[in-house]
């Protein structure tokens, strides 16, 4: 057997155990095939691995993501972890850390006392059709208005009552079926708490995650858009999945911060058959 790194098991958007969204991150003494990250995330069985790989004489860490299915191009949570682990395993030093995704993205961490944060580009959003097949399979009836992402192949649905956002059962099968143009969809609302600003839910069938337990990547989007909403430049977002977690938002110029508390939870040594 052949050592390749370590891993590392932590919680994000959460300080509490067994909440949050589980990231598996996988520190590489050198390169591996993308057979072989597919099979390690595979074996993980979490939402998303991350695979970070420091190339000689580059001031970047390569990032990549593999869920069950295959390999993505954007996970924020699974950057936010990444990042905690070289922080606080790794000693990495510096007021920030820069990652380099597949798409050739540079996305910048840093961390400030318990909560890591990484910057997202901006982007944009496009109008979509929504079909009779993909409310059906959502098993909503009315909206309030709707917008698509496209660097994200993400669909966001607003919700006018927050109860109806906690309370949706999606038939997976059916929504996986009822696009071939969409990767996931974001159904929220605004909170009606005191403590977040607004309320999400994340579904993912395509990509092989049913329902996301927290979501980092979609706030490039939701940032702007509820910041303008609600005319705040400091936002808590909270996702209403099964195991919950809290996101905070900051909508910039021409980005996004988002952070997170990220909680550790095991780790162990990588291995490939010589």
């Amino acid at each position: 057997m052949q050592n390749t790194g370590n891993f590392f098991v932590v919680t994000t958007f959460s300080n509490v155990l067994f909440e949050g969204n589980p990231t598996p991150v996988c520190i590489l003494d050198y390169e591996i095939t993308d057979t072989a990250m597919e099979s390690y995330a595979k074996e993980f069985g979490m939402p998303v691995a991350v695979f970070v790989h420091k190339p000689k004489s580059e001031a970047y860490y390569s990032i990549r993501y593999f869920t069950v299915r295959g390999e993505i191009p954007a996970c924020g949570h699974g950057t936010l972890a990444a990042a905690d682990v070289l922080f606080n395993r790794f000693g990495v030093h510096g007021s920030n850390i820069t990652f380099r995704t597949i798409e050739g993205i540079d996305l910048k961490a840093s961390k400030e006392k318990d909560v890591a944060y990484i910057e997202y580009p901006r982007y944009g959003l496009k109008d979509f059709d929504i079909t009779s097949a993909l409310m059906e399979a959502l098993n909503i009836d009315a909206f309030q208005t709707h917008f698509f992402c496209e660097e994200l192949e993400s669909l966001f649905i607003e919700l006018e009552e927050e109860e109806n956002v906690r309370q949706l059962r999606p038939d997976f099968h059916k929504l996986k079926n009822s696009s071939k143009l969409l990767k996931e969809v974001v159904v929220m609302c605004s909170s009606q708490s005191d403590t977040y600003d607004f309320t999400l839910r994340s579904f993912c069938p395509w990509i092989g995650i049913n329902e996301d337990p927290v979501t980092g990547s979609i706030h490039s989007v939701l940032g702007h858009y509820w910041g303008e909403k609600l005319k705040k430049d400091k936002l808590i977002a909270y996702q209403a999945s099964e195991r919950g977690g809290k996101i905070y938002v900051s909508p910039l110029k021409n980005s996004v911060k988002l952070g997170g508390n990220v909680k550790f939870m095991f780790e162990g040594t990588l291995h490939l058959e010589s």
